[in-house]
């Protein structure tokens, strides 16, 4: 089937990630979590897996939503890391290292993902949203549609790859598939 798309406003990402999240917006990194002192920067600045769940009210749906701050490992070389790029794990021994590559992550479906917030370069460290609602409020390009493959139904969700040889969300369709959000209605 053909890519479609859902609206932001219709995903909700699981928590999958491991660790624990400080909450509060107060804890919004110094300007915000695309700042250019931290985002797609060269070497960690905040440790590594280090998550901050926000409450989003004035964009978007209102509720929670987790950034995490992790690493690229190796992007797609056809189709770059930009915002709304869906990334999933890149290696079986680094666990906080991301690819939007279906063909080099370590499994594809996978739970565990997240969405980028702009464009990234491998090696570099960022901020990601890892779960709950979009966090329109605190990133506004995350705002509007994200890609699926045409196949997408109200209910659990996964990371699947894409037509482009890139990773988007499908329906889970069969028992061994852990879910990564919920589709609040069908991707047009």
């Amino acid at each position: 089937m053909a890519d479609s798309t859902l609206d932001s406003e219709l995903f909700l990402m699981y928590d999958n990630w491991p660790g624990y999240a400080t909450r509060g917006t107060r804890e919004v990194p110094l300007g915000g979590f695309t700042g250019a002192t931290h985002h797609n920067y060269v070497s960690a600045v905040y440790g590594v897996g280090e998550a901050i769940w926000v409450r989003n009210e004035s964009a978007g749906q209102p509720g929670w939503s987790k950034f995490i701050y992790l690493q690229i490992g190796t992007q797609n070389a056809d189709s770059a890391i930009a915002v709304k790029s869906y990334c999933v794990p890149d290696s079986a021994t680094v666990w906080y290292q991301l690819t939007n590559d279906p063909d080099s992550c370590i499994k594809i479906p996978t739970p565990s993902g997240v969405m980028a917030l702009s464009a990234m370069t491998d090696a570099y460290y960022g901020w990601f949203w890892a779960a709950g609602v979009c966090p329109e409020e605190y990133v506004s390009t995350l705002g509007g549609n994200f890609t699926t493959d045409g196949n997408v139904a109200a209910g659990p969700a996964i990371f699947h790859d894409g037509t482009g040889d890139y990773v988007n969300l499908s329906v889970a369709d069969t028992a061994p598939e852990m879910a990564c959000g919920f589709a609040l209605a069908a991707d047009v």
